[in-house]
């Protein structure tokens, strides 16, 4: 099985690479499991203004906001908010 792999936006980047090591761990921990599995939903959905439908990951101390391109076999995180 050929897992995705994940693409963070510069913003959500920077999140990642500041995130104290609680959150950093997080983060990772669901990245290692929504590239093993892309098609594990959010907690729920939004739209983002292209009408695109965006999962939300709602972990412990952050929300992601993904998308899954199942064409070139990646995870799209679009934004990462701090709970």
């Amino acid at each position: 099985m050929t897992t995705y792999r994940t693409v963070f936006t510069r913003q959500t980047l920077k999140f990642v690479v500041q995130a104290d090591d609680d959150v950093f761990t997080e983060i990772d921990r669901w990245v290692n499991q929504i590239e093993r599995i892309p098609s594990t939903p959010g907690d729920y959905t939004e739209h983002d203004l292209d009408g695109r439908n965006l999962h939300v990951a709602v972990l412990h101390q952050v929300a992601i906001a993904y998308w899954t391109d199942h064409a070139v076999r990646e995870v799209r995180v679009v934004s990462i908010d701090r709970l």
